[in-house]
């Protein structure tokens, strides 16, 4: 953290990247790093290759430019929820010239940046970008203190994923509370004003949703096919994991989606303590955290997909 707080204050323009389909913790902790460092009077722009499908978060997508021009040569990069560069998607344009900021909670990924601050232990990343503010003597405004919490609200379930060991994730939410942030406000950002055709979606995610080895992994997913009909803006797979979860015998939990560029995106959870998704997914490409994580697979689809997911947790679970 101090080598952080040196290059923050020796420098002047500051790059900050997030990873590809960004959740509220990658936007919140982007976008609260980018206000508190102007609010210090550096200048700072904000990066991401989206997409910005999930609610809480498209209002954002304007601020973020999609391909990486620097106008000052001197400034720094600040990779933010990732555990690998090439999960931001700007890693072939040129990140690598300039110094690097890794500020990450992710178990898995290869180590990277010349400064960096990663704690898997965090509940989200939003928690560790409050740390820094504090670290160096100063309190996040009301506006910073909103897109903190709106990270550490999604990234742990509106604290339900918590267990005994997120102790810290409430007393986090505590000062953020204090300093003017309102989970009231930000649980109605997430969760309300959904499109009626979201609820065909969920609807069909459900319907589809099978079980494997035992019942012991389930499976869903979503073609290129249902988004002719339905838009993938209204995808709303965040409420379907719980659900899935909640069946008798799931241990793990799978979402299938197939993109228009040929990828096929995966999505884990699980609320089992002894299975660590994050470690799983890294055999596959990706990486995430123990209890959920995702990775993606090029030119395939969602069958091909829903079988290589049966295959590979059958060495896992055992």
């Amino acid at each position: 953290m101090e080598k952080i707080i040196q290059a923050i204050k020796e420098h002047s323009t500051f790059y900050i990247f997030g990873h590809i389909d960004p959740d509220g913790d990658c936007i919140g902790s982007q976008l609260a790093l980018a206000r508190f460092l102007e609010q210090l009077g550096k200048k700072s722009f904000l990066y991401s290759k989206g997409k910005f499908e999930r609610q809480e978060i498209k209002r954002f997508q304007n601020l973020f430019a999609g391909t990486f021009e620097p106008e000052d040569k001197d400034g720094v990069a600040i990779i933010i929820d990732c555990s690998t560069p090439d999960r931001t998607g700007f890693d072939d344009e040129g990140i690598e010239r300039f110094p690097t900021i890794v500020i990450d909670h992710h178990s898995s990924g290869e180590v990277f940046g010349d400064f960096r601050h990663v704690n898997p232990q965090a509940s989200a990343c939003t928690m560790l970008i409050l740390d820094l503010i504090e670290a160096m003597g100063e309190k996040p405004s009301k506006e910073v203190a909103e897109l903190l919490m709106l990270g550490l609200c999604t990234d742990t379930g509106f604290f339900k994923h918590l267990t005994e060991t997120g102790a810290r994730a409430f007393e986090t939410a505590a000062k953020l509370t204090a300093y003017g942030a309102s989970t009231n406000r930000i649980y109605f950002d997430v969760n309300g004003n959904k499109k009626a055709a979201t609820l065909k979606l969920i609807s069909l995610s459900l319907g589809r949703a099978a079980q494997y080895l035992d019942g012991r992994l389930i499976i869903t997913w979503e073609t290129l096919e249902d988004y002719a009909e339905i838009p993938r803006e209204c995808r709303d797979i965040d409420t379907v994991y719980p659900l899935l979860l909640a069946t008798e015998g799931v241990q793990v939990a799978a979402s299938v989606k197939e993109d228009d560029d040929g990828k096929v995106t995966v999505g884990l959870r699980t609320r089992c303590e002894n299975i660590d998704l994050g470690a799983a997914a890294a055999l596959l490409g990706g990486g995430g955290h123990k209890k959920a994580a995702g990775f993606k697979v090029m030119n395939s689809n969602a069958e091909a997909v829903v079988r290589l997911l049966v295959e590979h947790f059958a060495k896992i679970l055992g």
